[in-house]
């Protein structure tokens, strides 16, 4: 009797042993999806930056064609102030354009580092899952033989007489 008590709880412990190692690679399986996913929205991240770049560097040249021929229709020569009008339309045109860049980078960033957070987390669990499984293990392990003793003293102090 005492030794299929002490089988069971080793089964027990067992299963309960599996089953957290289990749960610890779904969680890490999860965790590198969400990672995945956080890399593809860092490089989308990127390229809808560069797209926007571009986008606004044809606005910006559009807009300076258009005050040249402004300029031009009204007959004012490309000298003095609309020459520095038109320098300063590039340069203001050209930062922003250097700040959509740069803000496409930061968000691109931002998602590497929740993907790096995200295999972080899930290395974690994995190693958390066979820690608890062990000690799962070792638990159902002492508890058999807990149970195994508590029998054979019960058994002997029977035979002894004591009861």
């Amino acid at each position: 009797m005492a030794y299929a008590t002490a089988t069971y709880a080793l089964i027990a412990a067992a299963v309960a042993a599996a089953g957290t190692v289990y749960s610890g690679v779904q969680q890490k399986k999860a965790a590198d999806t969400n990672a995945a996913i956080s890399e593809q929205n860092a490089i989308a991240a990127q390229q809808k930056a560069a797209y926007d770049e571009q986008m606004h560097r044809e606005g910006v040249k559009k807009l300076l064609s258009a005050q040249r021929a402004l300029y031009g229709k009204s007959g004012v020569e490309m000298a003095g102030s609309p020459l520095l009008v038109m320098e300063d339309t590039a340069a203001q045109g050209e930062l922003d354009a250097l700040a959509i860049r740069y803000g496409g980078d930061v968000n691109a960033a931002r998602n590497r580092s929740a993907a790096n957070l995200s295999r972080m987390q899930g290395s974690t669990a994995m190693t958390a899952s066979y820690f608890q499984a062990g000690s799962t293990l070792l638990s159902g392990a002492a508890s058999a033989k807990g149970g195994q003793l508590k029998s054979q003293t019960v058994n002997s102090d029977y035979a002894a007489g004591k009861y």
